[in-house]
């Protein structure tokens, strides 16, 4: 044999072989990147494609997985580049639409990554995967009505998608729909119960329907599943508030304060919960460190100036309640805990017109009526005050109250049988007081009744 001919034969032969084998090996790189994958060791797993795709850069398979891996890492700059050589390469490769769209919904680039994710819908990427991602950009860019029909079409393609069904409720429940947000939810939850962000919301929506015993259940749930969030001790101390249930409200408001030291809203509604149970110093306490820390808040200093009102300090009642009308001068409870304010410091034409301001803000406040008529009899204005006993019990014709101090007024103004009338059914109603007026006026106990 020729060695001239020989020896570049075995180059020839030896090159073949070297390329031969690279095949397989890239193969057995990619695999092993797969494996590292698996086990969530995405560093590793990157190297081990990058190792295949060095044997092999028409490996398309490996370059797809390595930008997989950058994006798993956080490096979706760099996921979104290599995503984007896949699709040069592949028009057809629809994970890596969907990835590249996920990639660039991360950075903020959500008109593109619609485009993206449309195309992994027409390649038939994971249809409820691919409509969820696409309904999320929507939602970023406001577009609440396309993101629904998304959702929608999520839910169509795959009812047990969970995911779906939690964005649908999202929408649902800003839109203030918190019946639908909460069947939504519910289905969030059958199909994925480790997701925390459903049983939060869906609690929200629970006590946005005033069901607060089930907001509870599911800031149970949360607090048991160590949720990481802030403020649940908070929000379900809130809620057994809202359901008279001072003692579990003191207890987990007390867990939220070692929390969050410095949160006014806490020591308020603490501070509420204790008025209620009748621990009137730490109230006051309480509202005193909501105050401090939040000047603001017009509901701490009218709370404060009842636990002053029910302490029998009246003055400072009404300094309180003043300040929390600076703050809001829209609420009538502000204005009709003034005027009773003002009646136990015998300012009784202050308190009239502080009652008046509470009926003008709130027509159908029965107990302002009644007490404005109170102070107008006082004063001696009985016509005055005949019509507020009047509206008063046409609001509310159980406050036996009312029977008897429209019974006074009836009385000083002559209409006897109209007053006795009043103090028998007061009487009834269980206002003792009534019985002596009756042996008084209409002279029941020797049987000459005025009728």
């Amino acid at each position: 044999m020729n060695k001239k001919l020989f020896i570049p034969g075995i180059i020839l032969m030896v090159v073949v072989v070297m390329i031969l084998s690279r095949l397989p090996l890239a193969r057995h790189y990619y695999n092993t990147g797969l494996e590292y994958k698996d086990s969530e060791l995405y560093e590793e797993a990157r190297r081990y494609f990058s190792r295949a795709l060095t044997l092999k850069g028409s490996f398309l398979e490996a370059r797809y997985e390595k930008g997989l891996m950058e994006a798993f890492m956080e490096n979706d700059h760099q996921a979104i580049v290599i995503f984007s050589e896949v699709i040069d390469r592949d028009k057809d490769f629809a994970a890596a639409w969907f990835h590249r769209g996920s990639s660039l919904s991360i950075l903020g680039e959500y008109k593109e990554s619609i485009n993206d994710f449309s195309r992994s819908v027409e390649l038939g990427y994971e249809p409820a995967v691919s409509y969820t991602g696409r309904g999320k950009a929507w939602l970023e860019l406001g577009s609440e009505e396309n993101a629904f029909a998304d959702f929608s079409l999520a839910i169509e393609a795959d009812p047990e998608h969970g995911p779906a069904w939690f964005q649908r409720g999202v929408i649902k429940a800003n839109s203030g729909d918190f019946s639908g947000a909460r069947e939504d939810y519910d289905m969030a939850i059958k199909y994925d119960k480790r997701n925390p962000d459903a049983f939060r919301l869906r609690g929200a929506a629970m006590a946005s329907l005033d069901n607060f015993i089930a907001a509870i259940e599911d800031y149970d749930r949360l607090i048991e599943m160590d949720a990481g969030y802030t403020g649940l001790y908070k929000q379900r101390g809130i809620f057994k508030r809202e359901i008279n249930d001072y003692d579990g409200a003191i207890a987990d408001l007390s867990q939220a304060v070692e929390f969050d030291p410095d949160d006014a809203e806490i020591y308020f509604h603490r501070g509420s919960s204790y008025a209620n149970r009748g621990e009137l110093e730490l109230a006051m306490e309480d509202f005193d460190g909501s105050i401090g820390l939040d000047p603001g808040n017009a509901r701490a200093f009218l709370n404060r100036g009842l636990v002053w009102l029910r302490r029998g300090d009246a003055l400072k009642a009404i300094q309180d309640f003043n300040s929390s009308i600076k703050l809001d001068d829209a609420n009538p409870q502000s204005f009709y805990l003034l005027g009773t304010a003002k009646a136990m410091n015998q300012n009784f034409q202050g308190s009239v017109a502080d009652f008046t301001k509470a009926i003008q803000l709130e027509g159908g406040h029965a107990m302002a009526y009644f007490n404005r008529g109170i102070s107008n009899g006082i004063l001696g204005l009985h016509n005055e005050a005949l019509a507020d006993y009047n509206r008063s019990l046409e609001l509310e014709p159980d406050n036996p109250g009312a029977y008897h101090q429209r019974a006074v007024s009836r009385i000083n103004l002559n209409d006897m049988a109209g007053g006795c009338e009043d103090l028998r059914t007061a009487l009834e109603m269980g206002v003792k007081d009534a019985g002596q007026m009756l042996k008084m006026y209409c002279r029941e106990g020797e049987n000459v009744i005025i009728r």
